[in-house]
């Protein structure tokens, strides 16, 4: 089950990215290499004006990129919202020891770094709803979302110590009682709902913002089959309390069982962040816990 490692990332220079595009894209050979985008487990290098490269950095990751192409491509037609859909897997060589992928390239901000808006939130609610059809029997599993929260109980604990050993700001205190009841309710509750196709990587840095509209998802090599709270609880990270409204307004209703998941995934998603210590991540990380009323006045 692929998950973070204490294995060192591995450094993908430009040199071994243009080896690779000239030999198994020539089409893409006359276009320059870009900006480089490095986060803990991936690197993303642009591609002229259309297009960038996706490279894993760590292992256990290869059969997820082996496949998504595939996989994806079967199940994104009729979508409506913009996508950085993988379009070409790549193959291993030059030193680069796993697949990797091509895909179509967005230009705009990430969530992260410029939040959404209020109006956004009805977009991305309509986007996850596209994504989520019925997967059906034999789909390949989404590693994130195909789990279940219970596999995630051990990596949740450690998360939450480092938050509380991290600190709130401003002098408040993070309350891991109260957060670990919500995990918990998370894992107790049944999933009422068929598995459905799912994204499993809806983080700040995999939603696409221009100045505050929703301008498209990124980050598809989790595709796969699921339960949907993972989603909901992730996207939760970008909207604040405000928004959900909105949000569900153009999802449609969903079930208090589905609720109590998705809110362990959220409580998940936002130690993720702060162990992560990007001081974006940290900031909505913050914010949705405070929301959610487990961190305190010290």
């Amino acid at each position: 089950m692929p998950t973070y490692s204490d294995a060192e990332p591995l450094y993908i220079p430009d040199e071994m990215v243009r080896a690779l595009i000239d030999e198994q894209c020539p089409d893409l050979a006359e276009f320059e290499l870009g900006r480089r985008y490095t986060l803990e487990d991936h690197f993303a290098i642009r591609i002229g004006d259309e297009h960038g490269a996706i490279f894993s950095r760590l292992p256990g990751y290869d059969s997820l990129f082996a496949r998504v192409t595939d996989v994806i491509a079967q199940q994104s037609a009729g979508w409506s919202f913009p996508s950085s859909l993988p379009v070409r897997t790549g193959r291993p060589g030059h030193g680069y020891p796993w697949h990797w992928v091509v895909v179509n390239w967005i230009s705009a901000s990430t969530a992260g770094f410029v939040p959404l808006h209020q109006p956004a939130a009805r977009a991305v609610g309509a986007a996850l709803r596209e994504i989520h059809r019925p997967a059906p029997a034999g789909s390949p599993l989404n590693p994130r979302s195909g789990v279940g929260l219970r596999a995630w109980r051990g990596e949740f604990e450690q998360m939450l110590a480092h938050a509380v050993a991290h600190g709130a700001p401003e002098n408040r205190e993070l309350d891991a009682d109260a957060t670990r009841a919500i995990f918990e309710r998370g894992c107790t509750a049944p999933i009422d709902t068929e598995p459905a196709w799912t994204h499993g990587r809806l983080e700040p840095r995999a939603i696409m913002s221009d100045q505050g509209a929703f301008a498209g998802l990124l980050l598809w090599t989790n595709f796969g089959a699921g339960d949907i709270a993972q989603d909901i609880g992730f996207v939760g990270t970008v909207l604040g309390a405000d928004m959900r409204e909105d949000f569900f307004a153009a999802y449609g209703d969903i079930s208090d069982a589905t609720v109590a998941r998705a809110l362990a995934y959220l409580v998940y998603a936002a130690l993720r962040y702060i162990e992560v210590d990007d001081p974006f991540l940290l900031r909505m990380a913050w914010e949705r816990l405070i929301e959610l009323g487990v961190v305190h006045e010290a």
